[in-house]
This record gives structure tokens, C-alpha cells and sequence, in this order.
């Protein structure tokens, strides 16, 4: 890989990481309720992608749609949802969950068979999960990091079915996506989130800055390089890499906002981590692309 492929690679997971911390920031600090910044996230991409408006729907549209649905408002809800409460160091470690359910739904929707260290790779990696969200002292699950792993669950089901959809032009796909939360975000935050002219009011700005952030350094930016790069090399050569993404959620997590990596989530990471690399590396993986 290139040396400057190979930089732009790694600040794409340096947004991504710092995504999970400003959105954890904003959702745990705040009164910002998740649907609400998932609305005004995907109203900043419609006012940069509108003119896609006019481009002309792939042949598997109906997928797309489906797709779009899966990545967009449904992951974001439960990712937003899961931030809340969950700190973004443990939140960016369960994210690499994507690569196995990936895996697992290629199985069911497009027929790939699993050999013996694969399938090694995906029970020691939910067994990471596991260990990971069970807190011994209440006797309990991590609810926040359960929904996090629901959304990257949501993801990797899009990200098979893209599969299906053809060649699209990824600002065509960001497009559709910001079109499917703005449709879907809006009437729930409106059902069932309240208080939005005082959110607006006292929360404004980190509620801007986060969704800000989210629209340009994430949507616009990290989306399209990690494309293009994925286009220009092998899937399996890329995808490992974006492990990086972990790594700097958790040093940010620490320096920002003074988060405690607990020893679960150590325990954690030591299984999940390599077990997603073994898969990423053995397998012509789906392209995805992080929240």
C-alpha cells in the first residue's frame, strides 16, 4: 500500500475513533436524545449531497433501500442509543463485532462456507463479547454496549445485502442513507423524544458540533477515501487495518473524556481483536463502512 493511501487510511479511523468520543460526549454530557442527532446528522449530508437527488437509481433500488434502512437509521438508533450510557473505548471495541456477523450472514445470504480457524476465530470473538458486556458485580448485562452491538449487527446485515444492490456510487449510497434517517429519525424523535425547542435551546452547539463532525469528517470524508481505497486494493489487505480504529477510540476516550478502560474490556479486547484479524485476513469481506 501506498505511503499516502496508507495515511489517509489511518485518519479515517482517527475520525471514526473520535467519532464514538463525540458522540459519546454529546449523548452522555447532554440532554440530546439519540434520534434527534441522528435527524440533524443526516439534514447536514442532505444539504452537501442534495444534487445526487437527480442521479439515476440503480437497478436494485429496492435493495438499496433495505440497505440504506439497515446502515442508516437503524444502526444509528441503537448506536446513539448505546453511547448514552456505554463509554466510547468499550463501545469501539464491540464495533469490530461487524467482521463476524459479516461472516455469519455471508454464510445464510450468500452461500461462503467457513473453515475450522474461521469458525474458531467467530466463537473465540463472541465469546470476547461476552466477557465484555457481563458485569459480575450487578449480576447484569452492559445495556449500552448491548445496543451497540445491535447496531453493528444492523450494519453488517446491509452490508451483506449491498452485495446484491450492483456498482452504486458511494455518494449516491451516502445519499440514499442521510434521505432514509432523515425520514425515519425525524418521526420518532418527534413520538418519542420530547423537549426539543429546550434541547435546542441549552444544547445547541455540542448538538451541532457532534452531528457536524459526524456529516463531514465521517460521511464525506472517511466514507469516500475508505471507498476509493478499498476500490484501488484488496478488501482482506484493508480491513484489518481499520482495527486502528479501536485503538485510537480508546485513547481518546482516556485522554478526552477520562474514561476507565475496566479489565473486562481488556479481557475483551484481547479476544475480539485478534479473532476479527484472522478473519479479515482469510476472507473477501463485504465493504463496509463505519458509522
Amino acid at each position: 500500500m501506498r505511503t499516502l493511501d496508507f495515511i489517509t487510511l489511518m485518519l479515517c479511523c482517527l475520525f471514526w475513533g473520535g467519532n464514538f468520543v463525540v458522540s459519546a460526549w454529546v449523548l452522555g454530557s447532554s440532554p440530546v436524545p439519540p434520534f434527534m442527532l441522528a435527524f440533524v446528522r443526516s439534514v447536514i449530508v442532505l444539504c452537501f449531497m442534495f444534487p445526487f437527488l437527480f442521479r439515476k437509481l440503480p437497478q436494485g433500488w429496492p435493495i438499496m433501500m433495505v440497505v440504506c434502512a439497515c446502515v442508516g437509521p437503524i444502526h444509528l438508533g441503537f448506536l446513539y442509543t448505546g453511547l448514552q450510557t456505554a463509554p466510547a473505548s468499550g463501545g469501539s471495541i464491540v464495533s469490530q463485532m461487524l467482521i463476524p456477523f459479516a461472516t455469519l450472514l455471508s454464510i445464510v445470504f450468500l452461500k461462503e462456507r467457513i473453515g475450522k480457524v474461521r469458525g474458531l476465530a467467530i466463537i473465540g470473538a463472541l465469546i470476547g463479547v461476552i466477557v465484555m458486556i457481563y458485569e459480575t458485580d450487578d449480576v447484569a448485562f452492559d445495556i449500552g454496549l448491548v445496543w451497540i452491538i445491535c447496531a453493528y449487527l444492523s450494519l453488517a446485515v446491509g452490508s451483506v445485502l449491498m452485495k446484491f444492490v450492483g456498482d452504486v456510487d458511494w455518494r449516491q449510497y451516502v445519499f440514499w442513507m442521510a434521505v432514509m434517517i432523515f425520514i425515519f429519525a425525524g418521526p420518532i424523535s418527534l413520538v418519542f423524544e420530547s423537549g426539543h425547542a429546550e434541547i435546542w435551546q441549552s444544547s445547541k452547539w455540542p448538538l451541532l458540533m457532534a452531528a457536524g463532525y459526524a456529516a463531514v469528517f465521517i460521511t464525506l470524508f472517511a466514507h469516500g477515501q475508505y471507498f476509493n481505497i478499498v476500490r484501488r486494493y484488496e478488501v482482506s489487505q484493508v480491513v484489518p487495518l481499520t482495527l486502528m480504529t479501536t485503538v485510537f477510540a480508546c485513547i481518546l476516550g482516556v485522554v478526552i473524556l477520562k474514561e476507565t478502560i475496566y479489565l473486562r474490556y481488556y479481557l475483551g479486547a484481547a479476544l475480539i481483536l485478534p479473532c476479527v484479524y484472522i478473519i479479515a485476513r482469510r476472507q473477501s469481506l463485504p465493504v463496509v463502512m463505519e458509522d
